[in-house]
């Protein structure tokens, strides 16, 4: 699987591709840390899936794409 690169390490969002799961599985610095471990992460993740009903469009989309939560690992 070919990974895409994002801007300033994550932090320039596609705003303009609200349907890029790939943001929220390659890009996305705060999903990226809390599905490894990071605690303050995970915090930041959890505020933003209750605000946001289930998650950012780009974790929405990758939930339609994978089937899986924000916060969830992809099944091998």
């Amino acid at each position: 699987m070919i990974t895409k690169k994002y801007g300033w390490g994550g932090w320039k969002m596609p705003i303009f591709n609200l349907n890029d799961p790939d943001y929220c599985e390659f890009g996305c610095p705060v999903c990226i840390n809390a599905r490894k471990g990071n605690t303050f992460a995970k915090f930041i993740q959890r505020i933003a899936l209750a605000v946001t009903f289930g998650g950012c469009p780009w974790g929405r989309a990758r939930k339609m794409k994978y089937g899986v939560e924000p916060d969830e690992q992809i099944p091998q």
